[in-house]
């Protein structure tokens, strides 16, 4: 089977997305690169088509699949590119009817019956982590073996009703899952977002999957349950990355990169046994409570040279609501120490909390100047599906929209 995925172009004009200018990101779509690699192993071919890095237009869309056929087209979806997924999905259908349409991503995890039900021309969709879904289920689409046993998934019956089987348990060997297959991509054309990186090119890792916290923004796509990929298999990624694409630099993308400080440890010692940290730099995301002084001294030797955190607001009150679970000195400590460590810092904050009252916004604005890190980002606090924060604005009638044209972060960014 001749399997296409594909990512939609996110700067349509009319979207937050364009507003990014020059100083957004053009990340290189991993999620379908995981995919890519499974199906490659399981002998299919695969193709993906990265609109937004390729800055595809509709009419090119159509162009190409008017040129190419395939047996599967997967289109994933974002809440943020819902609107785009649905015009590359409308597409599909009217230039490539013959194709079975799979969706996948975030929106379609938590929300699969909506999701299926207003686009009937979706045929499947794969619910939570799609390596193992994705093959099964073509399997049983090649083979025509019965949809209810396959986990994690949604499709329709003989009646037309939309069917949803049991979650798929989470991978908990992430080290089975194969490396994501670059090769499928324009990688020259990558880059992160302009604070993330120093030096070109820059790509993407992920070294972990699940987080244990309970922060009520957060819609946990990969589940409470924290895995991460061995040593051995990271390293490998970044030699690839530094012998196939010329990397300069790796940003862990991980949301919560230190949670595991000794394995942390054990990975920045193997960087410098490798002599990787004299080849490529690092930067990397993490909370402010999962840091120590002794580990960002062992960061900062093996190439760590930025740390991003989420620090949310400059109020305890509203931490409190959003459980963020940490306290403004926890705050004040880790950007003292990184910036003692010699390792840049970047401080990401959200405005417009729940309940919050300008005092406290103007009390968060002093309190990013107080850390003065060496770039801080404010968003807007927008309440996604699947989160508590969503489900409290609906429940108090502070949800004022179900637009999904509307659901992005990215207010503050512009191209002047």
């Amino acid at each position: 089977m001749k399997v296409l995925l594909i990512a939609p172009f996110l700067s349509s004009k009319d979207t937050g997305w364009a507003r990014l200018g020059k100083i957004g990101p053009k990340s290189e779509p991993l999620n379908l690169a995981y995919l890519g690699a499974a199906l490659k192993q399981h002998n299919y071919q695969v193709k993906i088509l990265d609109c937004e890095a390729l800055q595809y237009t509709q009419t090119e869309v159509e162009q190409y699949l008017g040129e190419n056929s395939y047996d599967v087209i997967g289109v994933t979806m974002l809440t943020p590119t819902y609107p785009q997924a649905l015009e590359v999905i409308k597409t599909v259908k009217r230039v490539a009817s013959q194709s079975v349409l799979i969706v996948g991503g975030a929106h379609p995890t938590i929300l699969p019956k909506e999701t299926m039900e207003h686009n009937p021309e979706i045929d499947y969709a794969v619910i939570g982590e799609g390596e193992i879904t994705i093959i099964e289920l073509l399997e049983g689409i090649e083979h025509k073996r019965p949809l209810p046993g396959i986990k994690g998934i949604a499709y329709r019956n003989n009646e037309n009703e939309v069917v949803i089987t049991p979650p798929r348990e989470f991978i908990s060997d992430l080290d089975m899952v194969p490396i994501p297959d670059r090769s499928l991509l324009p990688m020259e054309i990558y880059r992160p977002s302009i604070s993330y990186y120093e030096k070109l090119p820059a790509y993407i890792i992920l070294t972990a999957r699940g987080c244990p916290y309970r922060c009520t923004y957060c819609s946990k796509i990969f589940g409470n349950h924290y895995r991460h990929h061995s040593v051995d298999r990271i390293v490998k990624e970044m030699k690839i990355l530094i012998e196939q694409y010329g990397a300069k630099e790796i940003l862990f993308r991980d949301d919560t990169f230190t949670i595991d400080k000794k394995f942390i440890n054990q990975l920045c010692r193997r960087i410098i046994e490798e002599d990787l940290h004299r080849k490529i730099r690092w930067s990397c995301m993490t909370r402010v409570n999962l840091i120590q002084q002794d580990l960002l001294k062992t960061m900062k030797k093996a190439g760590c040279w930025g740390i991003h955190y989420g620090v949310e607001s400059g109020s305890q009150r509203l931490l409190d609501i959003i459980r963020k679970g940490i306290t403004l000195d926890q705050v004040r400590d880790a950007f003292r120490w990184t910036k003692e460590a010699k390792i840049k810092s970047r401080a990401f904050f959200m405005l417009g909390l729940p309940t919050e009252t300008p005092a406290e916004s103007e009390q968060t604005i002093q309190f990013a100047k107080e850390l003065d890190a060496h770039w801080t980002q404010f968003t807007i606090t927008t309440p996604y599906p699947g989160t508590e924060l969503y489900y409290i604005a609906k429940e108090h009638g502070e949800l004022k929209s179900i637009d999904w044209k509307r659901y992005y972060t990215w207010a503050g960014f512009t191209n002047q």
